[in-house]
């Protein structure tokens, strides 16, 4: 079974499924970084000015084609491509022969299945961060994308300019500990991929040849890559703390504005929240 798929397919599939990966990534970050401006600049020019940065946005990330290719696309490529790679990893891995060493000093006995899929569980933080990500993000594509074009009362299809930043305020304002919730883990999971992801992404690109060392020569290198790797980790905290808090802070400026709507449009944004099952109940 180990031998379903030959071992020269899964390499050249593995590959792939990276590339892939790598290829959709600049798309990706494209968007965040359009998409995250509005609630960074709330910090100085309040919902006006974040409502303004979107609508400016939206010509890039909310037509027919930006939408469908530069968005949707590259997100669907890359979650796909990293789900299916690992699901290949893990398969080649339950289903090869492995050992486990005994602390005893007696002979390797075979390691059963459970200890296989906990080897290949996603424990990094690359991985954790993208599953929370895959998790949280159809729940906000679907209340700030989907659910607002709804025709039906009270909704009435939303148009592009009734749906601005007042929309975010109301939810944090309504329903600050839930919409506060969603908000906090899916920047922070995003940032946090990013930041792991873009790593991997010019590890694979300039990553040179591997050369012969000697004994003496590799434990100077393991030391030398254990304390970069220590930095290296620090600096990644640092840099994505120094990312987020813009964007949290943004959103709490937005939080404590005064929200200012006819009663007929607050029926409206409500009913387009209350269509999705966390705000369904009071």
């Amino acid at each position: 079974m180990a031998d379903a798929f030959p071992q020269n397919f899964r390499q050249r599939l593995l590959s792939l499924l990276s590339q892939s990966s790598h290829v959709s990534a600049p798309f990706i970050s494209t968007f965040l970084l359009i998409h995250l401006c509005a609630p960074v600049v709330a910090n100085v020019g309040r919902s006006s000015l974040s409502s303004q940065v979107m609508l400016l946005g939206r010509e890039y990330y909310q037509t027919n084609f930006g939408e469908q290719y530069l968005v949707l696309g590259p997100l669907a490529v890359h979650a796909l491509s990293g789900i299916v790679r690992r699901a290949l990893i893990t398969y080649i891995k339950i289903k090869s022969p492995s050992v486990t060493v005994q602390a005893d000093g007696s002979s390797p006995k075979p390691s059963t299945i459970f200890q296989r899929i906990c080897s290949v569980l996603p424990f990094t933080t690359l991985s954790s961060s993208a599953y929370t990500a895959l998790l949280i993000l159809p729940i906000h594509f679907g209340i700030h994308r989907v659910l607002p074009t709804t025709p039906n009362p009270p909704v009435l299809s939303l148009g592009p300019s009734e749906l601005d930043y007042s929309f975010v305020q109301y939810g944090l304002q309504r329903w600050p500990a839930r919409t506060w919730a969603m908000y906090l883990v899916l920047v922070v999971a995003v940032i946090t991929h990013a930041i792991e992801g873009s790593r991997v992404l010019m590890g694979s690109l300039y990553q040179g040849p591997s050369v012969a060392l000697s004994e003496t020569q590799a434990i100077k290198k393991t030391l030398n890559n254990f304390v970069v790797s220590n930095n290296s980790k620090i600096y990644r905290r640092l840099l994505a703390v120094a990312l987020t808090l813009p964007i949290l802070s943004g959103l709490y400026v937005l939080y404590k504005e005064p929200l200012y709507l006819f009663s007929d449009m607050g029926r409206r944004l409500e009913g387009a929240y209350q269509l999705s099952w966390i705000y369904s109940s009071q």
